[in-house]
C-alpha cells in the first residue's frame, strides 16, 4: 500500500508520539492546518492504519494508530 507524502508525514508524527496524538498537535508538529491534517487522518482511517477517537468531554479528536498503522511500511502497490 502506498501513502501520499503528507499522509506518511502524519503517520510518522503519530508513531513518534506513542501511537496517538490530538489533531491540533499533529497540525502544529507538521506545520499545517487542522483541516489539512484531518484529510490525511481520514485517509489513514480508510486504509485501516488509524482510528479517530473522541473522548467524552474532549473538544477534539485523537488520531490513534492501529496495529497495522504502527507496523506500516510503504510499498509501491
Amino acid at each position: 500500500m502506498k501513502l501520499t507524502e503528507k499522509s506518511m508525514e502524519v503517520l510518522d508524527f503519530v508513531r513518534a508520539h506513542e501511537g496517538r496524538a490530538l489533531i491540533s498537535e499533529i497540525a502544529a508538529g507538521v506545520g499545517r492546518t487542522t483541516k489539512s491534517v484531518n484529510a490525511n487522518v481520514n485517509d489513514l482511517v480508510k486504509k485501516a492504519l488509524a482510528s479517530r477517537v473522541k473522548e467524552e468531554g474532549a473538544e477534539e479528536a485523537t488520531c490513534v494508530l492501529t496495529d497495522e498503522g504502527a507496523a506500516f511500511e510503504p510499498s509501491e502497490d
